[in-house]
């Protein structure tokens, strides 16, 4: 198995596991975090200290790494580890749960992360560092930029384009052929029926 260490130690972190341990594609040799007490166990697995380690295990052969931080409102410290992470020389795997339904006419791109329940369909293309999060689904030919986060339970219709950095909220219902600009947050439950600018917040139904 490829050796692989996991930057964070929250929430988000013990899914990732899960999805580790069903997969047996990598071993997890420990997770970074600088606010867990090193030598705590998570899921079994060490914290081994904090992100100042990359550079010394990358040294010494550990050449993937997980970036298991999640993201409320805003995607910018995901942005960050990312960037320094690919600097270092470290590869970032896709990592999928295996009751995901992907199409196999779907593009999906390093370091997305897709959880249990999710159904992306044809023509989708998800870039780099975006989280698919629990039961979402992603209709036909969607296009869904860097670093975005989707929630749990999302649906984004046919057609629809969603621009890095957006934090679409649990539950949101994205209506076909809508553009989600830069940096936008989509409060949890809301209904997406217009083009939203850069960095605006909108809630509601319909979100506004």
């Amino acid at each position: 198995m490829n050796k692989i260490v996991i930057i964070g130690g929250g929430g988000h972190a013990k899914v990732l596991i899960d999805i580790f341990n069903m997969s047996g594609q990598y071993e997890i040799m420990g997770i970074l975090d600088t606010q867990r007490e090193t030598g705590l166990s998570i899921l079994n697995i060490p914290v081994l200290g904090n992100d100042d380690l990359l550079e010394g295990l990358y040294k010494k052969g550990i050449k993937n790494a997980c970036i298991a931080i999640g993201s409320i409102n805003d995607n910018s410290k995901r942005k960050m580890l990312y960037k320094r992470v690919k600097q270092i020389g470290f590869s970032i795997p896709f990592l999928t749960h295996p009751q995901a339904i992907i199409s196999r006419n779907a593009r999906i791109s390093e370091g997305v992360q897709v959880m249990a329940g999710v159904v992306i369909h044809a023509e989708s293309l998800i870039e780099e560092n975006t989280i698919i999060n629990t039961g979402s689904i992603v209709e036909h030919d969607c296009y869904i930029s860097r670093h975005v986060h989707i929630c749990p339970g999302v649906v984004i219709s046919g057609g629809c384009k969603i621009n890095e950095g957006a934090f679409i909220g649990a539950g949101s219902t994205i209506i076909q052929g809508i553009k989600i600009g830069k940096n936008v947050t989509v409060g949890a439950g809301s209904v997406v029926i217009r083009d939203v600018a850069d960095g605006s917040k909108v809630m509601g139904v319909p979100a506004k």
